[in-house]
């Protein structure tokens, strides 16, 4: 049985000990199997060797302490782990189990080991790979916006970690960890209660998840905006102990959501001013200079208008309730005067004492000119904006103004003509004074019948402009329904019964007529609802009055305000393009077109956005050579306004019809008199394009030609910086460049090899540090001569990120770096062995 167990203990990877306690622990038995290490009973047993020796040295200490411990705490066994060397000096790991026996004569101990290098080898790779894991969560989350903290659970949140992108906001990991700062000093001053009771309120209801939107300071001063999300953690007595959250900078989502509640807040003050048709002047006025205020963010406002000299205020708003229909002089409120004198926008946000105000008042101001045709008809101004006012602040108070005073302007000729026509309706000259009054004005005046199609009574003669003559109305050749457009006909039908059955006695619509000679014109129409006694409509009075230049304004308008939009918030090229092609097929009547770009080597044309057309129309219009006729189209420098199966005719030779294009026009677009790219746009519904739309798609084209040039000039300055780059980076001289004080703010790539330290680590260092201590002196002597205008050299030596000492000869030089002064140092390796640098 003996020769049995002995069998299957050799065969197995379990190796049998016995050990005496004594000094290296002599082995008095030992399995044979311990040839699985390389070595023989009978190196140990003959004493050759004791079981200490084969215990790896740097384990020994361990081993010893551990053995003495179990001894000396009474237990009767024990295990270890620790390493070994086989017969050949290999390192192997091994688990022990071992049991202690106490005899009267002496300790030993019994024991096995077994080999768990494999299993040793297994968690390295485990344990290797998760820090290799977290290694690259780290750098994930150091190149992404979302900053990582962990604060502790006490006032003001002191920060235990934050990830190294905090350096985003201007501030430095350390700054945090060492408690020079917590996170309370940089959150906003106006929003830290409100972060606190919240974070508070979160806490006692015992909620594990925080989240708020608000405004913190970077190291500069600048205000950004973040959303904070965070998990609550608690201890097991329930204690909160850390805060671990993240914050993402969200500045521009902010900036875009306050200028879309400016534009919706200034649109509901229009809509709002157009419905004060029963408000005085003075009482319009008054809405609008508050709503200029609150648009704006300002404490203080001041609206005015002028008379015909630009000379006197007529009519005045102010914020503090102050209002004057006496004439004033404007030189008496010089505070807003700027903007009538220079004709300009005038801002701000420094203002100056010498002012004939009193500066404690007014910290900044903002005076907006309310222009009527070349003549200023009034002035708006706003003062005490908690921020500079912007470029921003101005299109709202002039969008706003601009509004207020079309609005004043049609309330006026509406009250003056309904005047005229009240005092002279019984009259049976009714005819020849009204045509007096109106025959040279833009207002057409209609009576019409309350009957089907409304048959028209009256009409003043200046209804010539559209084409037509009074005859054609009173003959009964034409009602008044035949000239409005069959799109909106229903519409004003609905609009006028609407407004009779709820016993309204005038109002207002917009909507578009057709002129004898076929074009589209848009009208405002006021009407006056005249009833018997019986309340049963007899007639209607109205004026016309043509706003299509005003529609096409307002459209304009919104193009440039799109236009701006697409240079904010494009990311890519291919998305500008895309944007600008979108921009020019807002013009009616077009609905599809694209984009070419002129290629500078070649002077090819290439499309770069397309909208509207089918895939098989795109592929056989993509590219046009340079001597194509098409090309030659283009570069003629006009433009080109046909139906479409005469350029296609002309241009490709093919037979282009399946895509049923009508009206086309092709536009080149120049920058500085050179063609660089052009638009082929295009209707599906429209034989011809309107004159009105081909001004406004030119116009449009001068702005995307100054879009795509500057698209250009950046291209090309980032590829002169890189070219610069990689020149100043292949020179064979060390490159630093210091600020007076000896920070380092730029070294070349050759310096950074010889030295063997990375860019941002020099960034962080002052250039005392890579020389040695006997070398100094010169950095005190380089002020003298650098700042009377002289190169100051000398031979030094530098020191490596090893120790390793670097021979140069260096010489400094004043130079201008971002606009400071700066000092240049140029070293020139000194070979002072056959050994190069660069093999170092």
């Amino acid at each position: 049985m003996k020769s049995v167990l002995e069998d299957i203990v050799n065969a197995s990877p379990v190796i049998v000990f016995v050990w005496k306690e004594e000094d290296r622990w002599p082995v008095e038995f030992v399995s044979k199997n311990i040839s699985l290490f390389g070595y023989t009973p009978n190196d140990f047993i003959s004493g050759t060797l004791r079981y200490s020796d084969i215990i790896h040295p740097d384990d020994l200490e361990m081993v010893t302490e551990e053995v003495e411990k179990h001894l000396e705490s009474g237990d009767e066994k024990f295990n270890l782990t620790y390493r070994v060397l086989t017969g050949k000096k290999d390192v192997r790991w091994v688990e022990e189990r071992t049991m202690i026996h106490h005899n009267p004569d002496n300790t030993y101990y019994e024991g096995i080991i077994m080999d768990i290098t494999s299993r040793k080898m297994e968690e390295k790779k485990i344990i290797d790979g998760a820090l290799e894991m977290k290694k690259a969560l780290e750098t994930v989350i150091n190149a992404s916006p979302v900053i990582v903290f962990l604060w502790r659970a006490e006032d003001d949140w002191p920060v235990e970690f934050v990830s190294e992108n905090i350096t985003q906001f201007g501030y430095e990991v350390e700054e945090f960890t060492s408690d020079k700062l917590v996170y309370g000093d940089i959150v906003h001053s106006d929003d830290i209660e409100k972060v606190r009771q919240g974070m508070a309120r979160c806490v006692a209801e015992g909620n594990r998840e925080f989240t708020k939107e608000y405004r913190i300071l970077t190291k500069d001063g600048n205000v950004r905006w973040v959303d904070e999300r965070t998990k609550i953690q608690q201890n097991d007595t329930g204690d909160v102990t850390y805060l671990q959250g993240i914050i993402v900078d969200i500045t521009d989502r902010k900036n875009v959501e306050n200028a879309l509640y400016l534009e919706e807040k200034r649109h509901e003050a229009l809509l709002k001013l157009y419905a004060m048709s029963d408000s005085s002047i003075q009482e319009i006025m008054d809405y609008a200079r508050e709503q200029a205020v609150s648009l704006t963010e300002s404490k203080i406002g001041f609206l005015a208008f002028l008379d015909e000299t630009e000379t006197n205020y007529a009519v005045i708003s102010w914020s503090n309730g102050k209002q004057s229909s006496d004439k004033a002089p404007a030189e008496s409120y010089s505070i807003w005067d700027e903007a009538l004198y220079h004709r300009t926008p005038i801002m701000n946000n420094e203002y100056l004492t010498e002012k004939d105000t009193d500066p404690k008042l007014i910290q900044r101001n903002l005076s907006v000119p309310i222009f009527e045709g070349g003549r200023i008809a009034g002035i708006v101004g706003v003062a005490n904006k908690g921020q500079d006012y912007t470029s921003t602040d101005v299109r709202q108070l002039k969008l706003l103004m601009q509004g207020m005073w079309n609005i004043i302007q049609q309330k006026l000729a509406d009250e003056e003509l309904y005047q005229y026509m009240e005092d002279l309706k019984k009259s049976s000259e009714i005819k020849s004074v009204l045509s007096d009054v109106i025959k040279n004005s833009p207002a057409v005046v209609f009576i019409w019948w309350a009957e089907e199609d409304w048959p028209v009574e009256f009409v003043s003669e200046n209804v010539t402009q559209f084409g037509y003559t009074v005859d054609d109305f009173l003959s009964g050749k034409l009602v008044y329904a035949d000239i409005v457009h069959p799109y909106d006909l229903k519409r004003v039908q609905n609009e006028l019964a609407k407004r009779i059955d709820a016993g309204q006695t005038d109002f207002n619509q917009e909507y578009r007529i057709m002129t004898k000679f076929g074009d589209v014109r848009w009208i405002d129409e006021r009407t006056f609802i005249k009833y018997d006694e019986n309340g049963t409509v007899t007639y209607l009075q109205g004026i016309i009055v043509d706003i299509t230049e005003r529609k096409h304004s307002d459209d304009f308008m919104h193009l440039q305000y799109d236009l701006d939009s697409v240079l904010s918030s494009a990311t890519s090229n291919g998305e500008i393009f895309n944007r600008l092609l979108d921009l020019a097929l807002k013009i009616t009547p077009l609905d599809s077109g694209a984009l070419y770009l002129v290629d500078d080597k070649t002077g090819d044309l290439n499309l770069v956005a397309h909208h509207g057309l089918s895939e098989q129309f795109v592929n056989s219009t993509s590219h046009y050579e340079r001597n194509s006729v098409h090309t030659r189209l283009v570069m003629s420098g006009q433009a080109v306004y046909k139906h479409h199966s005469e350029l296609s005719a002309i241009t490709t030779g093919k037979n282009l019809r399946y895509e049923g294009l009508h009206g086309t026009a092709i536009i080149p677009i120049r920058y500085h008199n050179e063609i660089i790219a052009a638009l082929y746009l295009s209707s599906h519904s429209e034989y011809e394009i309107p004159d009105k739309s081909r001004h406004d798609l030119e116009t449009i084209a001068k702005q995307i030609g100054k879009v795509l040039s500057n698209m250009h000039k950046e291209a090309s300055a980032q590829k002169e910086i890189s070219d610069l780059q990689i020149l100043i980076d292949n020179v064979k001289e060390g490159i630093t460049v210091t600020d007076k004080k000896g920070a380092l703010l730029y070294t070349n790539k050759i310096l950074e090899k010889w030295i063997r330290y990375s860019a941002d680590e020099l960034k962080k260092m002052d250039i005392t540090d890579i020389y040695p201590l006997r070398y100094r002196h010169v950095l005190d002597s380089v002020n003298k001569p650098i700042n009377q205008n002289r190169p100051y050299s000398e031979d030094i030596r530098l020191y490596s990120s090893t120790g390793r000492e670097i021979p140069c000869r260096v010489t400094f030089k004043n130079i201008k770096w971002n606009e400071k002064d700066c000092i240049l140092g140029i070293y020139e390796h000194i070979n002072t062995s056959a050994t190069s640098i660069h093999d170092t």
